[in-house]
């Protein structure tokens, strides 16, 4: 299943403040390989700086998975919504009948 996750964080508790840098400079590099290890297909990963938000586009068997790779220091530092969804096509077979 697909999941889209939308993260806020506040501009007191930003990465890009001196005193909050090493978090991002330490994690960013490594998202590709804690996907892997929480069994999440990181399809994309976008942030809009002036509005202190992360966006996570990503492929995983189960929620636990998502949560899992979103999980500490990720959430702790963030609001989060974290929404399964589906193609078009499927959510159109989903709610239409023939």
């Amino acid at each position: 299943m697909h999941y889209i996750a939308t993260l806020e964080h506040s501009p007191d508790n930003c990465w890009g403040r001196e005193e909050n840098q090493e978090t991002a400079l330490e994690l960013i590099p490594q998202l590709d390989q804690r996907a892997e290890e929480h069994g999440v297909e990181l399809h994309g990963a976008y942030g809009t700086p002036n509005e202190h938000k992360f966006y996570f586009i990503m492929e995983a068997d189960s929620f636990e998975a998502v949560t899992g790779f979103l999980g500490p220091p990720i959430l702790e530092d963030h609001d989060g919504h974290i929404a399964p969804v589906l193609t078009l096509q499927e959510s159109i077979d989903v709610v239409v009948e023939e």
